[in-house]
């Protein structure tokens, strides 16, 4: 995401970037390749192999406080760069989670501060989380709490809120929060983008008269495959229905034995985690990406189905909620557990029973894919460095 960020924002502006040093090697393999009107140049903090490692688990306390000491370098590091040269914007762009603001707004008396997208706001409903098995609803009432009390009494991020010349919201729900919490009125903005170079239409749907839907996700709570598998064991036998699953996680194996337990096994096809080739691959050969995650930022999973032409139906919830509309795919409201299985099992056998609904979709997906293209968003994005500043090119330091 950030790197997709940095090569398109290098078309339009000077970027002066602070990134991790884990990164530097692939990034300068990368960068003679591209084609760039301004070069970006870079500038690397070690945040240590142990922080490095902890990076994929994101959400340990442990990571979060290598991460804070990180912060705190790269604004001593960003307040050198401003010192030396001509900078006209300093922009907080990865990682989303509001939780952890870095400090550059403590420069916002030298320079426009811009933050975001900011993401992290959107929770998992009670409702929902009551379904859950007894170490996921301990997990998620947990954090449920502990969000409550961050997006409440965080005092560095409220001072980073009201630092910023500008604020953007992942999601419309981040953007409602935003304007309820902290009177601010957000520009929304999802953190991800599409790649509209790569649309694939698909000929056709539903060959040999079989419904293939495409699942993909780590399989964990929040990602609710267990609402998915219900809503087969309620299709089952009604309509010639097979799923691929796509992904692995901690809770693999107990939703494998619900698998079994709902008589699903010719049903649903466990994958594990596959290459992002392959799952692309599968979206050009299946007929609609059934996406059942309760919580989520902007996931790229709905960008690159649309991509691949491939139709969504999903809840109206989070950044994918802001993306999926009528002309792409069918989402429905996140109200219950037992409302969802009932309302995803009737767009299902809607779309079974009237096909060229499925065509229609992917054929609108191609506006989707162009409307959230990453080359779109770096316009927005340097848009609203223009209106800050009040010039038209500007040179960053993110």
């Amino acid at each position: 995401m950030g790197w997709h960020w940095v090569t398109h924002l290098a078309d339009h502006c000077q970027l002066y970037v602070i990134t991790e040093k884990g990164f530097q090697e692939d990034i300068e393999k990368a960068l003679p390749q591209l084609n760039l009107n301004f070069v970006p140049e870079f500038h690397y903090i070690d945040i240590g192999d142990k922080a490095r490692k902890l990076f994929w688990k994101q959400g340990s306390y442990s990571f979060y406080s290598h991460y804070k000491q990180w912060q705190k370098q790269a604004c001593q590091l960003a307040r050198k760069l401003i010192a030396a040269k001509k900078v006209d914007i300093i922009h907080q762009l990865n990682l989303i989670g509001f939780r952890e603001p870095g400090y550059l707004w403590t420069l916002s008396n030298q320079v426009p501060f811009i933050w975001g997208p900011v993401g992290g706001y959107n929770q998992v409903p009670l409702n929902y989380i009551a379904k859950f098995d007894f170490k996921n609803k301990l997990f998620y009432f947990a954090k449920h709490l502990i969000n409550y009390m961050q997006v409440h009494f965080h005092s560095r991020v409220k001072k980073a809120f009201f630092s910023a010349s500008r604020v953007l919201a992942e999601s419309s729900t981040t953007k409602k929060i935003l304007k309820r919490i902290y009177g601010i009125d957000a520009i929304l903005m999802n953190e991800t983008g599409a790649d509209f170079k790569g649309f694939f239409s698909h000929p056709s749907f539903c060959n040999e008269n079989k419904f293939h839907l495409l699942w993909v996700g780590r399989i964990q709570g929040l990602k609710a495959l267990p609402l998915a598998s219900r809503v087969l064991k309620e299709l089952n036998g009604e309509i010639p229905i097979k799923i691929t699953v796509a992904g692995d996680g901690p809770d693999e194996e107990a939703c494998k034995e619900m698998v079994v337990n709902y008589g699903l096994s010719d049903v649903v096809f466990f994958k594990g985690r596959i290459p992002n080739t392959e799952v692309k691959n599968l979206m050009r050969t299946h007929d609609l990406l059934f996406f059942t995650s309760l919580k989520e930022g902007t996931p790229h999973v709905i960008l690159e189905a649309l991509s691949n032409g491939l139709p969504v139906l999903c809840h109206d919830a989070c950044g994918h909620g802001d993306i999926v509309d009528g002309a792409c795919g069918i989402k429905i409201p996140m109200l219950s557990f037992e409302k969802s299985v009932a309302m995803f099992a009737e767009k299902i056998r809607y779309l079974y029973h009237n096909q060229e609904k499925l065509l229609q979709f992917s054929n609108g997906a191609r506006d989707s894919v162009l409307k959230h293209s990453w080359e779109n968003k770096a316009e927005q994005m340097v848009n609203i460095y223009s209106a800050t500043v009040g010039k038209e090119m500007v040179n960053a330091v993110s």
